[in-house]
């Protein structure tokens, strides 16, 4: 069980999540074929599937901690587990990231949600063993505004919004040193 000190946030939380699933929804039923259409961009697949599991993620988690004798522990494990495998499922999508000049930038932000779900398994693990391990909750509920931050970011981008700021432009700078360069003769 959760201590009352982080009940608040919890609570908080539960209710973002599920507000901006609702939103995620709403922004893909407007036009679901370009998104899950037979014609749509496998980023724009990649990008509503990782929204969703980041958001998914968060509201399950929250949610199911406040339930009195729950171990958060255990139950950051299992998110944290199921949103990794979603995630890893995205690997499906890689010739086409490739085909649609999006590999690299795809694949960092994968590499960055698995981290936060590597993480958070890790956080569980910590807390199953030891359910009183204040830090490691408090750095559990810290990998959740990381998730809530792929999951903004990824619907953001999901409906077409400029990418901007500063992590975005050094993905954006990363990925262009790498695409320039030059290939190894074979």
């Amino acid at each position: 069980m959760v201590r009352a000190e982080f009940q608040t946030f919890l609570v908080a939380s539960v209710a973002a999540s599920s507000a901006l699933i609702g939103l995620l929804f709403v922004s893909v039923s407007v036009a679901p074929e370009r998104v899950f259409g037979p014609q749509s961009e496998a980023v724009r697949q990649a990008r509503a599937a990782s929204a969703f599991t980041a958001l998914a993620n968060i509201f399950f988690l929250s949610l199911t901690s406040l339930i009195p004798g729950v171990n958060a522990g255990l139950v950051a494990m299992i998110t944290g587990l199921v949103s990794t495998m979603q995630t890893l499922a995205l690997l499906r999508l890689i010739n086409e990231w490739r085909a649609e000049g999006a590999l690299l930038r795809s694949l960092i932000l994968f590499l960055g949600s698995a981290a936060i779900y590597g993480g958070e398994i890790y956080l569980g693990l910590t807390l199953w063993v030891k359910p009183s391990a204040t830090g490691a909750l408090a750095g559990l509920f810290e990998v959740v505004l990381g998730a809530y931050a792929i999951g903004l970011g990824r619907a953001w981008e999901l409906l077409g919004a400029p990418r901007s700021g500063f992590i975005t432009g050094a993905i954006e700078e990363i990925t262009g040193r790498l695409e320039r360069r030059p290939k190894p003769k074979s």
